[in-house]
């Protein structure tokens, strides 16, 4: 028994392809949020936001391409932010991982997005979510070795392609298992952005606080891992 539960906890929650795929599911649920309570706008989309800046800054709508280069911002301010929260946790010598509290730290910023009520700027509201976004695409980077987001897609959609190619040249078990895992996880956003959507037709702001609450779900998970593999 004792060998058996080592090796259930020899992948890391944070590297888990459940723990990610869930994850991936609240970037998802995010887009719909923010695409339902603030007029179509899409937070997570900096690929789109990076082009339309580029294609008004070439129109000279400066005006417009403020509006996009803003939420770019946020995500690199959330990203600095991770790493802030990290540095800090870290040199506070705290035992565990500092995933841990920062998922708790993003928890409680989700939590109080869903108290700004709609008459709130629609740009406050899509920044920060862009903001905790770049903030939670540097928590998790990795999974079974290979590079992942689970805040944009990109990258994620190729990973499946060269998974399929390696499915077609190698037809083993392996590949095959890789292909399987790695296209659930990709496609946990667009699964995500259904409730996101319907959650967020049916009761507003408030919708954002089903994200909230999985984010301490997923802190706890961490805090399982690490009080088990504490244990000798």
């Amino acid at each position: 028994m004792k060998s058996s539960n080592k090796t259930k906890q020899k992948t890391p929650p944070w590297e888990n392809p459940i723990f990610l795929t869930i994850m991936t599911f609240v970037g998802g649920y995010m887009n719909g949020y923010t695409y339902i309570t603030r007029n179509n706008i899409l937070a997570n989309m900096h690929t789109a936001n990076m082009s339309k800046l580029g294609i008004n800054i070439a129109l000279g709508n400066w005006q417009e391409a403020l509006r996009y280069f803003i939420p770019i911002v946020a995500c690199i301010l959330g990203a600095v932010f991770s790493e802030l929260v990290k540095s800090m946790i870290i040199k506070c010598k705290y035992i565990g991982d500092w995933r841990k509290i920062a998922l708790v730290i993003e928890s409680i910023g989700l939590f109080f997005i869903g108290l700004i009520p709609t008459f709130f700027p629609d740009i406050f509201v899509t920044n920060l979510v862009s903001f905790f976004m770049g903030y939670q695409l540097c928590l998790f980077k990795e999974c079974l070795g290979i590079g992942f987001n689970t805040t944009i897609c990109t990258g994620n959609i190729r990973n499946v392609g060269l998974l399929l190619y390696n499915v077609l040249d190698e037809k083993s078990k392996n590949s095959i298992k890789k292909l399987l895992t790695f296209t659930i996880l990709t496609f946990s956003f667009a699964v995500g952005a259904i409730p996101g959507t319907l959650v967020s037709l049916a009761i507003s702001t408030k919708a954002v606080w089903i994200c909230s609450f999985i984010l301490l779900i997923q802190s706890f998970w961490i805090n399982i891992y690490e009080n088990k593999n504490c244990l000798k």
